[in-house]
């Protein structure tokens, strides 16, 4: 029987993106809106915590790959393979955020925010339970799919923690270039996996955010475009993968790259 963990480290051979459709912490914006009004994009506002996080279902650490489970996905083989991915996600990005789940019933979401709970210093990772659901049931490395979200809000933590994203918000009318910065963050992750495993499906992490574009440009939300998404996880891919750019350096491309969009 083939685990989740399997297709998790599993999957296609190379890079690119198609298909067409709606950041995972984009989806339904207008209805999230009502739950979360101080917030733009997945960068949970500190006023809206308390409305979001009160939902979220307690997780297991970890850190070490010793300690207990992430839980409440109702799958131990998942479980296992998210706790192994959130801790690759934490040593690439020198950062410790706490991750718990949230019922997401305004619409399907995933947040970060700096607030610091379950004792981890660099902010919270927030998984909306029915998005989770949504990303299992897409037909190819769905796994992969959560990782990207994942990887994307782990990316958001770096902002958090390095101040990025107050300098990428400064002058715009959008969150745009925080959210593409966050998108490469997700490329560079899976490129760094690829180069550990060939046959890691680097592949759906710009499908996964393809999806998730909007053409709503005028809007504050704004995440960017469907191809916008796929060439800022592409271009975090070739970060890793082919140019092999340490961490430092990776943010300042990241930084040079999104600075033009």
């Amino acid at each position: 029987m083939t685990l989740r963990r399997e297709v998790l480290f599993g999957g296609l051979l190379g890079l690119a993106f198609g298909g067409s459709a709606t950041c995972a912490c984009h989806a339904q914006a207008f209805a999230q809106a009502v739950q979360t009004p101080h917030t733009l994009g997945c960068l949970l506002a500190d006023a809206d915590v308390e409305r979001v996080y009160p939902q979220g279902t307690s997780t297991g650490r970890y850190r070490s790959g010793q300690e207990p489970l992430v839980g409440s996905s109702g799958d131990r083989d998942f479980d296992r393979a998210l706790a192994e991915t959130l801790a690759k996600c934490a040593d690439l990005f020198e950062v410790l955020p706490g991750f718990a789940f949230f019922d997401d019933h305004n619409g399907l979401n995933a947040y970060a925010t700096n607030r610091v709970r379950m004792q981890r210093a660099d902010g919270t990772v927030l998984m909306g339970q029915r998005l989770l659901a949504r990303l299992l049931r897409q037909p190819e490395a769905p796994d992969a799919c959560v990782a990207a979200v994942c990887a994307h809000e782990f990316g958001h933590i770096l902002q958090f923690k390095l101040g990025l994203a107050d300098r990428l918000k400064k002058g715009q009318s959008t969150v745009k270039r925080i959210e593409l910065q966050a998108d490469f963050f997700a490329g560079y992750f899976a490129g760094t996996r690829k180069r550990e495993r060939q046959a890691f499906p680097a592949a759906v992490f710009a499908m996964t955010q393809f999806t998730f574009g909007d053409n709503m440009v005028n809007s504050p939300d704004h995440h960017g475009t469907a191809d916008e998404r796929a060439a800022a996880v592409v271009k975090g891919f070739e970060a890793s993968y082919r140019q092999k750019l340490n961490l430092n350096d990776a943010i300042a491309t990241s930084l040079r790259y999104v600075s033009v969009l």
